[in-house]
């Protein structure tokens, strides 16, 4: 049938013909691969004001986005309202993402052109129209709302076949409830998007209070068990349909603004790449407790050392004051930091983040290396396939293990409990983890993004450089001024100050890390250069393929020097911290407590 809008959809009613048979009949049959297939379903009339204005946009450039990259398809209810006319809408925009958009309505309730009188219908002015942006329509044979949603259901089965589908709710009523139950009896994923009222709403509410532990505000000093409040039972939601999908839906709510990271989520959902999947997770543990040591560990170390200039400053102030209760505070100060240098010392707090940083950008090496080279294996792509998967099982394996061996595994490795893909920044940001890259997709968020976070690594690395060596020549000078003022008892707070600024910046080793990265920086932009010199026709699988071998090697060759770098920082660090424990502990034992710092 043609629309006024020139869009011509192809309709067929099922009557005694099953979903499967309906499908095939209209050129539906799912492709040799699984496909995916997002379910839109929500309120029809109620939509309004913001929560209409907030659906469009996660339906439309959201849902769009997520099925142009893995090639789902579409199923909502066919009818000129609410997320249908959303879902239409954004198929006129993006055709190419969208090519299957299949609505199922009951074919009692709907007209569209060329609608045949049948027996038993309402009259026309009571029904609805079909919207014109669809390109598939299957009737149901019902004449009441709701009667189409089992065979709604099984369309979407029977488009995926082995493939996932995901639910996607907007407000909705009592139909939208039914398909809910449904979803959720069929383990479907169901994202509702917050703040379009209706269904939507009253689920994410639901699962706030009955799903979502209540931290207790003195967990920080409880144990484990009792950290949450205990969660209260579903049996006190009067509607048994709602208890049932709170008790048995996974419900992803959506409650930020950005259609584009609600598309990345939604691809994330629709793909079957378990190994990949593993594969991020393993990154996201070893990247957040890499965050959470390399902070406590400079945290650590800022302390010792400011810990270290106040014992000068108290030491000196005592000489001068003699009060009784300052010479205890001299005496205990010295010990906070020997203290410090031995929590730090056993903890190996410095060796476990550095070995943690390392396994998480390998694995990260390994993700990239999977996802752009697959799409380079044009012959026998299932045993091709296959080969992939079991170089990155192996891989990863190689990682895990060698990791096992270093002072990562003397403490916890609590696996990463946040959503998947984790949260990345600059051109990864949209990025859903899993689809295949393409050789300047690989470029705009693998190269790139690493050489922007080179560029201003740099210049953050450069002024500290340039705060802490004017700190320590500050220092110096000062202490020449109380020299010539003949005030040399203060000028060992000075020289502690300078020491412990210079001490710092050895630390950070800024030096050395800015010219790696400048260098790095240097082989990227011009592998990168590189290729965009190259004619379409020379950039065949071949030059993909050592395009990716070379970043891949140049970014290894950066971590792997980086790592042997903060291991013999962190070496001499521990050997200097270890000899200046031995000092305080030999001033205290003699009741000459030591005030410079260490």
């Amino acid at each position: 049938m043609s629309f006024g809008n020139g869009n011509r959809a192809r309709l067929s009613e099922a009557r005694s013909d099953g979903a499967v048979d309906v499908i095939a009949r209209m050129g539906l049959a799912a492709p040799a691969r699984s496909r995916p297939v997002i379910l839109v379903c929500g309120g029809a009339d109620d939509l309004a004001d913001a929560g209409l204005e907030r659906a469009e946009a996660m339906i439309g450039a959201g849902v769009a986005a997520a099925a142009e990259v893995t090639g789902a398809a579409l199923v909502d209810g066919g009818t000129d309202s609410g997320v249908m006319r959303l879902t239409g809408r954004a198929r006129a925009r993006w055709p190419d993402a969208l090519p299957v958009l299949a609505g199922v309505a009951p074919a009692g309730r709907v007209t569209y052109p060329g609608d045949p009188a049948g027996e038993g219908v309402p009259p026309s002015d009571e029904r609805v129209q079909l919207e014109e942006n669809h390109s598939h329509f299957i009737l149901a044979d019902s004449s009441e709302w709701g009667g189409e949603t089992r065979l709604m259901m099984a369309v979407a089965d029977g488009l995926a076949r082995d493939g996932r589908v995901v639910m996607v709710l907007a407000g909705g009523g009592p139909v939208a409830k039914s398909e809910a139950l449904e979803a959720a009896r069929r383990g479907w994923v169901i994202f509702a998007i917050a703040r379009t009222g209706g269904l939507a709403d009253s689920l994410l509410g639901l699962q706030t209070v009955y799903r979502v532990p209540r931290r207790r505000p003195a967990a920080p000093v409880l144990p484990g068990k009792l950290k949450y409040h205990p969660l209260p039972s579903p049996s006190a939601v009067a509607d048994p349909d709602l208890r049932e999908i709170v008790l048995r839906a996974d419900i992803r709510p959506v409650t930020g603004t950005d259609p584009t990271l609600f598309g990345r989520d939604l691809a994330w959902e629709l793909q079957e790449e378990p190994l990949l999947k593993e594969a991020w997770g393993r990154f996201a543990t070893f990247d957040e407790l890499a965050v959470r040591l390399r902070r406590m560990f400079t945290r650590f170390q800022a302390s010792i050392l400011v810990l270290g200039v106040i014992a000068t400053l108290l030491g000196l102030i005592e000489n001068q004051v003699k009060e009784p209760w300052l010479h205890w505070v001299v005496v205990v100060v010295p010990l906070v930091v020997s203290v410090l240098i031995a929590v730090a010392s056993r903890r190996t707090v410095g060796q476990r983040w550095v070995m943690l940083r390392a396994a998480a950008e390998a694995v990260k090496a390994a993700i990239y290396r999977y996802r752009t080279l697959g799409i380079t294996a044009a012959e026998e792509p299932a045993r091709a396939a296959a080969v992939r998967r079991q170089q990155l099982a192996s891989q990863l394996e190689v990682i895990e293990t060698r990791l096992m061996h270093t002072e990562a595994s003397s403490g916890p490795l609590t696996p990463y409990q946040g959503s998947l893909p984790p949260r990345m920044y600059g051109a990864a940001r949209d990025d859903d983890g899993l689809s295949p890259l393409g050789a300047n997709r690989y470029i705009q968020i693998r190269v790139a993004d690493q050489l922007s976070y080179f560029h201003r690594r740099i210049r953050t690395l450069n002024k500290r450089r340039n705060i802490l060596q004017f700190l320590a020549v500050a220092s110096g000078a000062t202490g020449a001024i109380l020299a010539a003022a003949n005030l040399e008892a203060w000028i060992g707070l000075t020289a502690g100050a300078s020491a412990a600024a210079l001490a710092y910046l050895g630390y950070l080793q800024v030096d050395n890390t800015i010219v790696t990265y400048n260098q790095t920086a240097s082989r990227l932009a011009a592998l990168e250069r590189g290729w965009r010199v190259l004619s379409p026709a020379q950039q065949d699988d071949v030059a993909v393929q050592r395009l990716v071998a070379d970043c891949e090697s140049t970014l290894a060759t950066e971590l792997s020097g980086w790592v042997q770098q903060m291991n013999d920082t962190l070496k001499d660090l521990r050997r200097d911290q270890a000899s200046e424990a031995g000092r305080i502990d030999v001033a205290r034992d003699s009741g000459s407590p030591r005030a410079d710092p260490p």
